[in-house]
C-alpha cells in the first residue's frame, strides 16, 4: 500500500487481497448483484463492464489460493460447483441452487411447483419472462422465444421453473462466468481442483466461521516473560471473552489479517503474546505470525480500553 511500510512474510499480502477484492466488490462498479436476503452476490447480467474484469477476478480469486490467503467473496456454493464441472452448458442446475443466493424467490417458486389447483394461470399471473433490474428500471427478458406472451400454466410450470433458475444462474450471466473461470484456472490447475468437493474449494477460498475461541486460548504460546498463569495473561483472556462476537472478529481480523479461519479449523490460528513494557501503547499486531505484542497494562479495565481500540484500526501496516 502506498507511503505503508513493510516487510511482509504473508500479512501485507493478505492485506492486500483483502482490500483489493473489497474495492472490485464495490456495488457502485456494478459488475455483481448482492442480494440482501443472502448477503451473496451473483454475476450481473446488466453490468456495463468489459469480461476482460471477470477474467481478472478469477485470477485474483486463484491467486488467492496459490498465496494460501483467505478471501471473502460472498459467492454461492453453485460457483465452486460450476468451476468444478466440465459441462457448464449442460449442468443440471435445481432450485436449491438458486434458494442458497435468492431465498425469497425460491421460495416462491416452490409454492408454484407445489400448487395443485388447475387455476396457476389465475392465481400466479405469470409469463415465461423474468424481470432483470437494469440500473434501476426493470425490464421483461423471455425464458424462452415468445415468452412474454406465454402463460404459466399448471401443465408448463415445471417447465418454467428450470427455465428460471438456468437464465438467472447460467445463460445470463454464461459470459461473465466464463472469463471468470478461464482466469481462474489460469491460476490453478483443473488437475488440482479434481482433488476437491465444491465445499472443500469454497472453503479454501473463503475459509469458514467455524469459531471456537476456546481453542484460541487453549493452543496459545507466550513469549518474553509471560505464561499462562501471569495476571495480564488472564486479564487479557478474561476480557476477549467478555467481547461480542463481532468485536472478537474484529480481534481475529487486527491479528491475522482475516476475520475468517483457514479450512483447517481453529487449531491453525495459533495467537502468540509476547510482553512489551511501554503501556502508553496499544497492542500490536504481527499478522504474519500471529504475534500480538501485549504491553503488561495494570488493571483490566486499561487492557479492555486499549484492546478495543487496537481493534479498531485493522487497516494498514507501519514497522515498529
Amino acid at each position: 500500500l502506498q507511503d505503508e511500510e513493510a516487510e511482509d512474510a504473508g500479512g501485507v499480502t493478505k492485506e492486500f487481497f483483502m482490500l483489493l477484492i473489497k474495492e472490485i466488490l464495490n456495488p457502485d462498479y456494478g459488475m455483481f448483484t448482492e442480494y440482501e436476503d443472502s448477503n451473496l452476490i451473483w454475476f450481473n447480467p446488466a453490468s456495463f463492464e468489459d469480461d476482460s474484469f471477470y477474467f481478472l477476478i478469477g485470477i485474483l480469486c486463484g491467486l488467492a489460493i496459490y498465496n494460501f490467503t483467505i478471501v471473502n467473496v460472498p459467492f454461492p456454493l453453485i460457483l465452486y460447483k460450476k468451476l468444478l464441472s466440465e459441462k457448464v452448458l449442460h449442468f443440471d442446475y435445481t432450485l436449491s441452487d438458486l434458494a442458497e443466493l435468492n431465498p425469497t424467490t425460491a421460495k416462491s417458486l416452490q409454492q408454484l411447483l407445489d400448487y395443485r389447483g388447475e387455476d396457476v394461470e389465475d392465481v400466479f399471473c405469470l409469463q415465461f419472462s423474468i424481470g432483470q433490474n437494469s440500473f434501476g428500471e426493470v425490464v421483461q427478458v423471455p425464458l424462452k422465444p415468445g415468452g412474454n406472451d406465454i402463460p404459466v400454466t399448471s401443465e408448463n410450470k415445471t417447465e418454467y421453473v428450470k427455465l428460471y433458475v438456468d437464465h438467472v444462474l447460467a445463460k445470463s450471466c454464461s459470459a461473465q462466468f466464463e472469463a471468470f473461470k478461464k482466469g481462474f484456472l489460469k491460476v490453478v490447475s483443473g488437475r488440482v481442483l479434481q482433488l476437491f468437493h465444491p465445499q472443500e474449494l469454497m472453503a479454501l477460498v473463503v475459509g469458514n466461521e467455524n469459531y471456537d475461541w476456546e481453542v484460541l486460548e487453549k493452543t496459545a504460546k507466550y513469549k518474553e516473560g509471560y505464561d499462562a498463569d501471569h495476571a495480564t495473561i488472564k486479564n487479557f483472556w478474561a476480557v476477549f471473552h467478555e467481547l461480542s462476537e463481532e468485536d472478537k472478529r474484529k480481534f481475529l481480523l487486527f491479528l491475522t489479517g482475516s476475520d475468517r479461519i483457514p479450512i483447517s479449523g481453529m487449531t491453525s490460528v495459533k495467537i502468540t503474546i509476547q510482553r512489551t513494557l511501554d503501556t502508553a501503547f496499544l497492542p500490536v499486531a504481527h499478522t504474519c505470525f500471529n504475534l500480538l505484542d501485549l504491553p503488561e497494562y495494570g488493571t483490566r479495565e486499561k487492557l479492555r480500553f486499549k484492546l478495543l481500540q487496537a481493534i479498531q484500526c485493522t487497516k494498514g501496516f507501519g514497522l515498529v
